[in-house]
């Protein structure tokens, strides 16, 4: 997102204005030790919404009474600001255009102070127009008070824009704020969403997919357990329909069983015309014949049984047999020596080896028998598995014969009935009305317009599959990736990477976050086994650079704010700078020649390192530029001054006057003496 600072401020307890200036693409702020340079990445951070405030202690901190920042969001000018005695608020006004003249103390009344989460999510609406991140509500219902997942912060841009000193060549660390679990892995989830990948109607559709599919799924579950209470309910046509002609004496049936149950509401409209009273049969020995057939079937499924009895009783003695076995097999126990005595004659003294050999042929007879015991494959589950078989088919045959007998009572129930001088129509119409029942039932059970709320719903699940289609995330993270990388090559080979990493080949994935450079072997280097601070320099600004570069590529669609601070990335050069009280640098840089050893690189060549490292950060501000039609502006906080850059760029326009050697950030008003 094209993002633009215009300055950086603290109005003092004295209502007094201190201001740093910037301008698009290059700026740089230099000046010695202890003079603020470093708490402007600080202001910035706890300005744009930060919980803490890390400000360096000391000058700034003892004199702030509010800390802003003034900048353009995609050409929406606007100001923020934080006052350190509210730390639960923060400031946000939006202006028509930043005019500096207009900003004092009064300019930051209370009533543009609002709650530090409402004014993070305010300011978040600027970069990103998004509500609601989940793409599960299932998992959305498992957490506490059915919370929302975290949507994108403006915070987790941070990770993106700001280097600090400490990070800035770090071997351990590339992203600021990825030192917590939770926040790392927030901003690689929703990286997706900055760089445009996602938007709201991927989301619910997402979540529309997922009710839609649950709602498919529940229905075809209702649809197999309808057709499983239909097919109970047709196994129980079949014999009251067979009651019932017999009752009116069919020899044939008027309407056969798959008729009606393919169609029962007709059916019963026929049955309507054919049970009545006329078409009673008296002769017909019908119900004589069915009460023969039940009992015959009785008698077959009794034996069925009897049959299912005796192999459980048997397969549960095998099992008995097969666990007494197994315990004497471990009580066995093989004797470990034999003692053999010879035998001998009592009158000539003669010893005999037949005993000995006996003996032997035992002991090997005894070897062999419990090896073969100590082999024998155990059977008890087969024969567990079988009497499962067993017993559940006796169930079925169980129920089977149970349906047989209240059958069969049935009938002798009508006969004694007929007997008893009762009507046989009553008997007929209450089984006619009994089979109608049944018929009802089915009708109840029929699945078409279950069956067309299932279509309508894999219809909309086709179609919410096509809208996503137009959504292939790992696809475009892949190509990010790729992207990203054939830029740090670029970028990397006119960086000074010591010579064991030339060409350099860094790689980097928006899945993982890693950085590694890749060897002609194929093998990864990740920063942390690379030596040299130069090296880790060179990898973070090289990964950096290369980063809002694709971030300048995707345009309006990446929300992430072309902005990148670089807080002291010389340090790696001149480690000693951190005691830099010159008052100007040619001053520091001859104390520090004079400190090296001989053993030591030379001043000068870290002077050029250093003049080429700004010259690229120059050239890279420009390229993009005439590409883009803008460029990442990059604030660069340092010691480094009055470099030569090799691309005819003068670097005093670049510090544009932040230059902090005889003054600092916070600095006094001059007295005015009247005699």
């Amino acid at each position: 997102m094209k993002t633009l600072i215009y300055e950086i401020g603290v109005i003092d307890k004295q209502g007094i204005k201190h201001i740093v200036n910037f301008k698009a693409g290059l700026n740089v702020v230099t000046g010695k030790s202890s003079t603020g340079k470093s708490a402007l990445i600080e202001i910035f951070d706890y300005c744009f919404g930060s919980d803490e405030n890390t400000i360096p202690k000391g000058v700034i901190t003892n004199s702030a009474a509010i800390y802003y920042v003034a900048l353009a969001v995609n050409e929406q000018d606007m100001v923020i600001a934080r006052d350190p005695d509210i730390a639960t608020k923060a400031f946000f006004r939006r202006v028509e255009t930043f005019n500096t003249a207009e900003i004092d103390r009064d300019y930051f009344a209370v009533s543009y102070f609002r709650p530090l989460n409402e004014f993070k999510n305010h300011l978040r609406d600027f970069f990103l127009d998004i509500d609601d991140v989940d793409e599960s509500l299932a998992a959305r219902a498992n957490r506490r008070f059915n919370q929302k997942a975290p949507t994108p912060s403006i915070r987790s841009f941070s990770s993106f824009m700001l280097q600090h000193q400490n990070l800035v060549a770090n071997k351990h660390a590339l992203f600021y704020r990825f030192d917590e679990k939770e926040k790392r892995d927030q901003t690689i989830e929703h990286t997706k969403i900055f760089l445009g990948f996602v938007d709201q109607k991927f989301f619910l559709l997402s979540q529309e997919k997922e009710r839609l599919s649950a709602d498919a799924r529940r229905l075809e579950r209702q649809k197999e357990t309808n057709k499983r209470m239909s097919d109970g309910y047709k196994q129980k046509v079949a014999p009251v329909l067979s009651q019932l002609y017999a009752l009116m004496g069919f020899k044939d049936e008027p309407l056969s069983l798959d008729k009606v149950l393919r169609h029962p509401q007709d059916a019963k409209d026929q049955l309507d015309s054919i049970i009545v009273a006329e078409k009673i049969n008296h002769n017909s020995d019908t119900m004589t014949q069915r009460y023969e057939q039940l009992k015959l079937a009785r008698n077959q499924k009794t034996a069925e049984l009897r049959k299912l009895q005796r192999q459980t009783a048997s397969l549960n003695k095998h099992i008995q047999e097969e666990e007494r076995f197994v315990d004497n097999v471990k009580q066995f126990n093989l004797p470990k020596h034999v003692h053999i005595s010879a035998s001998v004659c009592p009158f000539c003294h003669t010893e005999k080896d037949s005993l000995r050999q006996s003996a032997e042929k035992l002991q090997q007879a005894i070897t062999k028998v419990s090896g073969n015991l100590a082999q024998a494959r155990p059977m008890k589950a087969k024969f567990e598995s079988s009497l499962i078989e067993v017993q559940r088919s006796t169930e079925v045959v169980s129920r089977a014969l149970a349906e047989l007998n209240q059958l069969i009572t049935e009938v002798e129930k009508e006969n004694q009935q007929l007997t008893e001088q009762k009507s046989l129509y009553e008997s007929i119409i209450m089984q006619k009305a009994k089979l109608f029942a049944l018929l009802d039932t089915l009708n109840m059970a029929d699945d078409a317009e279950l069956e067309k709320e299932i279509e309508e719903l894999k219809n909309k699940l086709n179609n919410i599959a096509d809208a996503l289609k137009e959504y292939d995330i790992q696809k475009d993270l892949a190509h990010a990736s790729d992207k990203v990388s054939e830029y740090m090559a670029e970028i990397g080979s006119h960086l000074e990477f010591e010579a064991s990493y030339k060409p350099i080949n860094l790689h980097f994935s928006f899945e993982t976050f890693d950085l590694y450079h890749l060897t002609p072997d194929d093998e990864k280097i990740y920063l942390r086994s690379m030596g040299s601070g130069a090296n880790w320099l060179y990898c973070h600004v090289t990964l950096f650079l290369a980063l809002h570069k694709y971030f300048s590529e995707l345009g309006e669609k990446c929300s992430i704010p072309s902005i990148l601070f670089l807080d002291q990335p010389t340090q790696v050069y001149f480690p000693n700078f951190n005691r830099d009280t010159s008052d100007n640098f040619e001053e520091q840089m001859s104390q520090e020649a004079k400190q090296r050893t001989e053993e030591e690189r030379p001043v000068d060549e870290d002077i050029k390192a250093v003049e080429n490292l700004f010259t690229q950060l120059s050239i890279y501000c420009n390229e993009l530029e005439s590409i883009y039609g803008f460029s990442p502006q990059i604030i660069v906080t340092d010691h480094a001054d009055g470099l030569t850059l090799n691309n005819a760029v003068e670097f005093e326009s670049l510090v544009n006057g932040n230059r902090w050697r005889t003054r600092g950030f916070i600095h006094p008003v001059p007295v005015i003496e009247i005699e």
